[in-house]
């Protein structure tokens, strides 16, 4: 029999393989660098795509050791948009499945941290109905908007790795186009509403957690850009030097096409400017690499 870590290897494999066979289907819409790296940053925008998110992260905190850990990760996230009539709306489904690789977990009974080696954390998603209004099409001004909800899948193969619970909430999202790119920020909360053993993290436990995630993308010229998307979490059933954790980033990215292939390369750094007192990200490096596609779903 295999291994569980030979498994989640095959599946994060899989997963690889699957973004760079998707990626070499032909796209059909014929846009400028600009406009294709300016419609991946935007959450409502109409491209498919597939991100494929590479993640190193440090920790500081009052745990003794808490400063000398760190983490990779590998953040596997489709965006399927669904066209709905004609005036630019659409329904979005983005599915996040997470690769947690060496997590430091640390062990009140031995009073020291413990890598978990390799394993699959909890899948989220977003399904939200969304659109794009040009309010001023000359001078490329608008807006974007969406309404949906998020959710959280119990597959982490570790309890240390994710709440065993089925979770779920509403979410909401807006922000401003200009000729120079865009801003925004996407909000949602999301609560428990069932599953587990009555163990650790189990349905037994109140779970209420809003997650602000703040983007902007400010366009240089050919396909080149200064952007990012930060994530603020704020855990309304922890002590309150337990609650926030909020970081500040910055990016660069790049879109062009490789074959008859748009993708876009990102790479962002963040930092965590307020994290839980015991144990929390301080540094944040994250690598994307994003293939534009056709959605397989629809015609």
């Amino acid at each position: 029999m295999p291994t569980l870590t030979t498994r989640l290897h095959t599946v994060t494999l899989a997963l690889v393989l699957v973004s760079i066979l998707c990626a070499g289907a032909p796209f059909a819409e014929e846009k400028s660098a600009d406009e294709i790296a300016k419609e991946l940053s935007n959450p409502a925008g109409s491209l498919s795509s597939l991100n494929n998110n590479i993640q190193y992260t440090t920790f500081k905190g009052d745990i003794p050791g808490a400063d000398s850990q760190d983490t990779w990760s590998y953040v596997f996230q489709p965006v399927l948009p669904f066209a709905v009539g004609n005036k630019g709306h659409r329904i979005i489904f983005r599915p996040a499945f997470s690769v947690p690789i060496n997590q430091p977990v640390f062990k009140a009974g031995k009073g020291e941290f413990e890598d978990l080696d390799v394993n699959l954390g909890d899948t989220t998603f977003d399904l939200v109905y969304a659109g794009t209004q040009m309010t001023d099409k000359v001078n490329k001004k608008g807006y974007l908007w969406g309404l949906g909800v998020a959710g959280t899948l119990p597959t982490a193969t570790n309890n240390a790795l994710g709440g065993d619970q089925w979770r779920a909430g509403p979410e909401v999202f807006g922000g401003i186009l200009r000729p120079w790119g865009l801003v925004g920020a996407l909000v949602n909360n999301q609560w428990n509403l069932g599953g587990g053993d009555g163990g650790p993290g189990s349905n037994d436990q109140d779970y209420s957690v809003m997650t602000a995630q703040y983007f902007y993308a400010y366009g240089l010229g050919k396909g080149w850009q200064i952007s990012s998307s930060p994530i603020i979490t704020y855990d309304a059933k922890a002590d309150s030097d337990e609650a926030w954790t909020v970081p500040v980033g910055i990016g660069v990215a790049k879109t062009t096409k490789l074959g008859n292939k748009p993708w876009k390369f990102q790479f962002q750094v963040q930092k965590y400017v307020e994290q839980p007192d015991a144990f929390g990200p301080e540094w944040l490096f994250k690598l994307t690499i994003t293939p534009v596609i056709n959605n397989p779903f629809t015609k």
